[in-house]
């Protein structure tokens, strides 16, 4: 009822202006049947993704797993903060990165998370739901050791 009412007060207000242009009649005429073929298009039932798809797709937000829940620190302003993963990195050597004082490369397993790629300045731990990124510190250009 509530589209029937609309598509009524839009062809009357487009009845309206088409009879104040200046063109002839034949073209208004034209105009007129444009515009009620817009709307009618308007009115039709549009299909979008099914249930089964909307379903299907992932949630944009990260979960915590329990032990990283236990890891969040609530600040001043109320906010949620998530505690980092407990892995750092400590360098990395050609194809090798040390993690929490252990060796690993490429494909090798560390807790349920698969190292799947190895920069220079970083690398990538992956599995089933998260993918995470550790980098290596960058030294505070600030202090020198003599």
């Amino acid at each position: 009822m509530k589209k029937l009412m609309m598509t009524t007060i839009m062809l009357g207000s487009v009845t309206l202006q088409a009879e104040n242009l200046p063109a002839a009649g034949g073209e208004r005429l034209a105009l007129i049947e444009e515009y009620k073929m817009m709307f009618s298009k308007i009115g039709e039932k549009r299909i979008g993704a099914s249930t089964r798809e909307i379903e299907a797709v992932r949630p944009p937000f990260i979960r915590l797993s329990k032990e990283e829940a236990k890891k969040v620190v609530v600040k001043k302003d109320g906010t949620k903060v998530a505690v980092k993963s407990g892995y750092v990195l400590q360098a990395i050597v050609n194809d090798r990165a040390k993690i929490n004082g252990k060796w690993y490369k490429k494909g090798d397993r560390i807790d349920d998370y698969t190292l799947v790629s190895i920069q220079s300045s970083g690398l990538f731990l992956q599995n089933n739901e998260f993918k995470k990124r550790l980098t290596l510190r960058k030294k505070n250009e600030k202090i020198s050791i003599k």
